[in-house]
């Protein structure tokens, strides 16, 4: 009887440890392969994130060139226009003349500026990407 016990307690103890060991395993190679998706879904969105801020570093660089071009040849056009204007007065002999050319050396000023803050506001600002979000690590199950 004693053996039949015996034999029957280590029959049992081998069932059970067996099937302990198959459902572990299987539960390991399930969050392996979970960890495994979480790794990548991480890396793709951060190589997603680089693309898009080397992107938008560009872009911020282009929109920098175009607004000191629009500013440099602001620059250049007012340098004339005040030039000529200067010259103009200069060379008008009544007061009258000399205002009405200081008034109408105004209006292409202002037209000069309005023409300029119509031309940046027309370039695109690029939008800063937004980093990826942290998603959890997924977790062991509370059997091993």
């Amino acid at each position: 009887m004693n053996k039949r016990l015996a034999t029957v307690g280590v029959l049992i103890a081998t069932a059970l440890f067996t099937s302990t060991t198959t459902v572990n395993a299987a539960e390991d190679t399930t969050f392996k392969a979970s960890v495994d998706a979480w790794k990548a879904s991480n890396k793709a969105a951060k190589d997603a994130y680089k693309v898009s801020l080397d992107s938008y570093k560009a872009g911020k660089q282009n929109f920098q060139a175009a607004k000191k071009a629009i500013n440099d040849k602001f620059k250049a056009d007012n340098a004339t226009l005040k030039a000529s204007i200067k010259s103009a007065v200069d060379a008008a002999t009544t007061a009258e003349a000399k205002k009405a050319l200081k008034a109408s050396g105004k209006v292409q000023l202002d037209a000069s500026i309005a023409a300029r803050n119509a031309a940046i506001a027309a370039l695109v600002k690029p939008t800063k990407p937004a980093k990826p979000t942290k998603t959890s690590k997924p977790e062991k199950s509370a059997g091993n």
